[in-house]
């Protein structure tokens, strides 16, 4: 968990400021720098966030590390190693931007060879002395920003400067060791639930909306007549529908496996679609022009030829835009909350993690910001001897499962199975397709939560994992990670 406070100061990082009290700023002292205190391992980090300054469409983030005060003598806090992504270079090249007002995610800027515009070094922070790192941003819209740490949390409401004309920013891509022109992106957070039966899911992308209905639900094999079960899953897709949809189009497009040719699979997919929109259009009424179409076998969701693969390939998907940007959309046929699959604890308490021996969890706090809750979720050791907590929220074939395009790594050891339980549907971290510079090959989706947690941990060591959701609703949540284990009763609180 990271607690913070400002300072009052200038926007660079000063190496002499106050680990104490936070300090009162004057009237014309200008932004302040934000001050957080965390704990990796058994050490005590703190790091200030300087104001993140702005000249056209580039940001520049300074973040000074240091050691809390009782940090033993000889320890060292390397923000290049711990920050740094699974595959990329020595340098806090993980360390993410994060806009809660317009939903984005920013990631450092890359050149042509894909190389982070960040601080190139281990950053070593060690007793007395600080390490102070830099790195170049796509500049967000608000006039705050978060600023989401691996292992250290989420520090929220950094101030955002925008310069003058006739000012530059004080340090350039060719400092941090870049030539040529560099490359700034951001993607919009995604929100992905998943309905109690497997019945449907749902990716919300700011103001658009998909409702995927899994095919092997609606309709008997090579048929399109909707079973009576289908029938209960379109009218709770219609009920979510007119409640969030803003009037106008809604797209039902149907889509088939591989198995059979390519004209068949075009024919039936027009065909259960339609027969979708025939039992939806009623519902929906005048307000909504619902067209279907097919597209057979043309846009898997999954590549592949497994069972698992066709399965989730057989869909058909309603597309629609919604009211309000961001919001959360639960479809579900009032399936019964599941049954914990492993240890359950509640409130604020500890439990011990099944499936990865030797390691605690518990929320030590969710909160809510606008349309997201933010969890800080801690990790302990309590076994003997040293171990990693890699699969501690999800493993790689649970993360398969969901066919969310995620990375290997990200669901080998990341946060990206840790869901809430709503009324009807698992709510997913958010996540965001890279920007193609951030990762070879095909599109991968990454969570907005820690992508990597396996630091090696000693017994009574702890570690932070941040993880950001779409908001339920309600005073308490219910953090279950399936197989692993489920806290119940954890309340929400507000800035």
């Amino acid at each position: 968990m990271l607690l913070t406070a400002c300072t009052g100061g200038s926007p660079d990082p000063d190496p002499t400021a106050s680990t104490g009290p936070t300090q009162q700023a004057t009237a014309d002292a200008g932004p302040e720098a934000v001050v957080a205190e965390a704990t990796y391992l058994s050490l005590p980090v703190e790091v200030e966030v300087a104001p993140v300054r702005v000249k056209d469409d580039v940001a520049l983030l300074q973040v000074e590390y240091r050691l809390g005060a009782d940090a033993p003598a000889g320890s060292t806090f390397s923000a290049g190693q711990v920050l740094k992504t699974t595959t990329g270079p020595v340098g806090p090249n993980g360390v993410r931007l994060v806009d809660l007002g317009t939903g984005e995610v920013f990631l450092p800027g890359t050149d042509a060879a894909g190389q982070p515009a960040v601080t190139r070094d281990y950053v070593q922070a060690t007793p007395g002395t600080p390490a102070t790192s830099e790195g170049l941003y796509q500049a967000p819209a608000g006039e705050t920003v978060a600023v989401l740490f691996p292992y250290l949390g989420l520090v929220r409401e950094v101030p955002v400067v925008r310069l003058d004309a006739g000012e530059d920013l004080p340090v350039t891509a060719q400092d941090l060791g870049r030539e040529g022109e560099l490359t700034y992106a951001g993607a919009p957070m995604d929100a992905f639930t998943v309905a109690f039966d497997d019945s449907s899911s749902t990716r919300v992308t700011q103001e658009e909306v998909t409702v995927s209905l899994a095919s092997d639900v609606l309709f008997g094999v090579d048929q399109a007549d909707l079973t009576p079960q289908a029938q209960a899953v379109v009218d709770s897709a219609a009920t979510e529908i007119a409640a969030k949809a803003a009037e106008g189009s809604v797209q039902v497009i149907g889509h088939t496996d591989d198995v059979a040719s390519p004209e068949y699979n075009q024919d039936l997919s027009v065909r259960r679609a339609q027969a979708v929109v025939d039992r939806l259009a009623p519902v929906l009424g005048a307000a909504y022009a619902v067209t279907a179409e097919g597209r057979g076998e043309s846009e898997p969701a999954v590549p592949g030829t497994t069972p698992e693969a066709r399965a989730a390939n057989r869909r058909v998907e309603i597309r629609f835009t919604a009211v309000t940007p961001g919001t959360s959309v639960e479809i579900g046929t009032g399936a019964a909350l599941p049954e914990p699959t492993g240890p359950v604890a509640s409130g604020s308490s500890a439990v011990e993690v099944a499936g990865v021996t030797g390691f605690a969890v518990r929320a030590t706090q969710v909160e809510r910001v606008g349309p997201f809750l933010v969890g800080s979720l801690e990790v302990e050791r309590t076994g003997t001897g040293t171990g990693q907590p890699t699969g501690l929220f999800g493993d790689f074939v649970q993360g398969r499962a969901t066919a969310r395009g995620l990375s290997a790594f990200s669901m080998g050891g990341g946060a990206h199975n840790a869901t809430l339980l709503g009324t009807a549907s698992r709510y997913y971290p958010l996540d965001y397709v890279r920007p193609p510079s951030a990762v070879p090959g095909p599109d991968v989706r990454a969570v907005v939560a820690d992508e990597w947690i396996v630091a090696p941990m000693a017994p009574g060591d702890t570690v932070t994992a941040t993880v950001l959701w779409p908001d339920p609703g309600g005073d308490t949540v219910t953090l279950d990670v399936p197989e692993r284990f489920r806290l119940t009763d954890v309340p929400v609180t507000s800035p």
